[in-house]
């Protein structure tokens, strides 16, 4: 079993399409670990990623991936978002005590990673506990961004995601929140995730949907309610237009297929809207909702 090699694209959902691009490897080859040593930065949705391949590797295998020669930033930060908590991967390193970074409310730019359950009575209560948390430390995480107005909008586009998880994914996922600098911009990223059915899984019943790309699909649930169950694509028409509202901006990935919508980046013909097919299967369905600025 060979240890595999992640190349530093872990900065953004656009540069983690290389690594998903290795999954299938990962799962064939049973590999015994990942080589870490070449990452410089992991945004949040990109941790969450990982996060599912080690999960789908424990499924499919019954064995941990291990992680090696992460660097100490890495370590510290993945620590730091209970990433190891959730008992999926292992890791050749501990972290010693003194260099955890703090727990204080004046460093809670975060919401840690946090399950997601499949099951509706505790995703509820556990929905409700994100919730209050990112209220709780709003005005730290929303810095820049911080209004009474645009915490309520970011609640209602947390909530409406993560109830899609158990109404439609048929698994638990994945949240984490993180507003952070990069290359001297500020981001305020929600990242949430799950290795469910995906979202052509949650339509294939329905003829009008057949001849669609799965892209395509994905701009339609974004923008026309296809309501089956519960509003699945209204719920998804507010998130989009919310972060339309809010100049931000939206990443939605499933199966072999994702769209990005650029509210903060308008022409005369509306927002710019990137939709791709054919892109390497990685199961479930992945969100990320950033503000820039």
């Amino acid at each position: 079993m060979a240890i595999i090699q992640i190349p530093d694209q872990c900065k953004d959902p656009f540069s983690f399409e290389t690594v998903i691009s290795l999954y299938q490897h990962i799962i064939n080859q049973k590999a015994e670990g990942l080589d870490l040593s070449h990452v410089t930065f992991v945004d949040p949705y990109s941790l969450l990623c990982l996060l599912l391949i080690g999960r789908n590797y424990l499924r499919l295998t019954g064995n941990k991936l291990t992680l090696h020669r992460i660097p100490a930033q890495i370590l510290q930060y993945m620590t730091r978002m209970d990433f190891f908590a959730h008992n999926i991967v292992d890791c050749d390193d501990t972290l010693e005590k003194h260099k955890h970074l703090k727990r204080s409310i004046t460093s809670s730019r975060l919401l840690e990673v946090i399950e997601i359950p499949g099951k509706e009575k505790e995703s509820v209560r556990v929905i409700a506990k994100v919730i209050a948390t990112f209220r709780k430390r709003a005005l730290v995480i929303l810095k820049h961004w911080f209004t009474l107005t645009m915490v309520d909008y970011l609640v209602t586009v947390i909530s409406e995601i993560c109830q899609n998880i158990f109404e439609h994914s048929l698994d638990s996922g994945f949240i984490a929140i993180q507003s952070y600098m990069y290359l001297n911009e500020r981001i305020f990223r929600i990242a949430i995730v799950d290795s469910g059915i995906g979202i052509p899984g949650t339509f294939e019943y329905m003829p009008e949907i057949k001849t669609m790309s799965n892209a395509k699909l994905l701009q339609t649930v974004l923008t026309t309610p296809l309501s089956s169950k519960r509003r699945y694509g209204y719920g998804l028409c507010q998130v989009n237009a919310i972060m339309e509202q809010l100049k931000g901006s939206i990443f939605l990935r499933s199966e072999n297929a994702y769209i990005s919508v650029l509210h903060h980046r308008r022409s005369a013909k509306g927002s710019y809207i990137f939709l791709k097919d054919d892109c390497p299967s990685f199961p479930g369905t992945q969100f990320s909702i950033t503000l820039i600025g």
